[in-house]
C-alpha cells in the first residue's frame, strides 16, 4: 500500500528517516509521498525523494505559510523534476483566522492555483472550514485532477468533491472515536475515488494515538476502512494503490521508466 501524504522533512521523522522507512517497508508500504508545506522544505523534500527510490515529493505552500518568500517561476521549473508528482499541500484553513488572515491565505492560494497553467500535475488540497470558498476559487482555474487530503468534513461536501471528479484521502482520524460522520463518508465514497495517508508525524491512528505518527501506520488506516466497508485490507490496499497511480500518473511513468 501507499502513504499518499507524509511529511518526511519534519524533525520527528527526518531525524530517524532510515529507520522509519525500514519499518514502513516491513509493513508493506511500497511508496510514500513527502509533502511540502513551506518554501524551505520544498527543496528538502525534493532532496529526500531523490535519495530514496520509493519516495516521491510534492511542491507547494500551506495556507499557514502565506508570508513565505516563494518564486512561482522557480516552482514551475521544480514541477518538471522527475520525482515531483503533485502540487501541494495548498488550500485554505479558516480554523485560526486571527493567526492566519483570510485575505493573505486567499492571495497565496490563488498564486498556487496559477501554477495550473504551467503544469498538469494534480493538486493536493488542504481544506478546513472553508469549503464554499475553496470550491468557488478552484472553479476559476484549469485544474484537471486533485485530492482533498485528510478529509474531515461531511458527506455533502464529499459529494461535491466527487462531482468534480476529484479524490478524497483518509487519515488516522478515521479511527478516532468521535469520527462517526467521517466513517459514513468512507462507507459512501466509490472504490475508484479514495486514497489513504498518515499525514505523519500527526494524526496517529488508534491504537497508537498520542504518539508520533509514521508511514508504517498507514496500514492501520487501511485496516479501519476495510472494517467500515466490510472488506479485506488486501482489497483496500489494491484499490488505493491503483487510485494513487491513476491520480499521480507521473509516479507510474517514473516507475515504468526505471524497469
Amino acid at each position: 500500500m501507499i502513504d499518499s501524504h507524509a511529511h518526511l522533512s519534519y524533525p520527528e521523522i527526518k531525524n530517524n528517516l532510515d529507520e522509519k522507512l525500514r519499518l514502513a517497508k516491513l509493513a508493506d508500504i511500497s511508496h510514500i509521498v513527502t509533502i511540502s508545506t513551506n518554501a524551505s522544505d520544498v527543496v528538502e523534500n525534493i532532496e529526500i525523494a531523490n535519495k530514496y527510490e520509493n519516495v516521491f515529493a510534492s511542491i507547494g505552500i500551506h495556507p499557514s505559510h502565506f508570508d513565505d518568500n516563494y518564486d512561482l517561476n522557480e516552482m514551475a521549473e521544480m514541477s518538471k523534476m522527475e520525482k515531483v508528482i503533485g502540487i501541494g499541500e495548498v488550500g485554505l484553513d479558516y480554523h485560526y483566522l486571527d493567526e492566519f488572515p483570510k485575505e493573505s491565505q486567499l492571495k497565496l492560494f490563488q498564486d498556487m492555483l496559477s501554477l495550473s497553467n504551467k503544469t498538469d500535475l494534480p493538486y493536493i488540497f488542504h481544506s478546513r472550514e472553508c469549503f464554499d470558498d475553496i470550491f468557488d476559487i478552484i472553479a476559476e482555474y484549469p485544474i484537471k485532477s486533485a485530492v482533498f487530503h485528510c478529509y474531515t468534513d461531511n458527506l455533502e461536501n464529499a459529494k461535491r468533491i466527487l462531482d468534480l471528479g476529484f479524490y478524497i484521502s483518509f487519515s488516522g482520524i478515521i479511527s478516532f472515536k468521535k469520527s462517526e460522520d467521517l466513517r459514513d463518508v468512507a462507507k459512501y465514497v466509490p472504490n475508484d475515488r479514495f486514497l489513504i495517508e498518515t499525514d505523519c508525524p500527526y494524526l496517529t491512528p488508534v491504537p497508537y494515538r498520542g504518539k508520533p505518527n509514521e508511514p508504517a501506520f498507514v496500514s492501520l488506516v487501511a485496516e479501519c476502512i476495510a472494517e467500515i466497508r466490510q472488506t479485506t485490507i488486501l482489497e483496500i490496499s489494491e484499490i488505493t494503490t491503483q487510485n494513487f497511480f491513476q491520480l499521480f500518473s507521473k509516479a507510474k511513468t517514473f516507475m515504468e521508466m526505471k524497469k
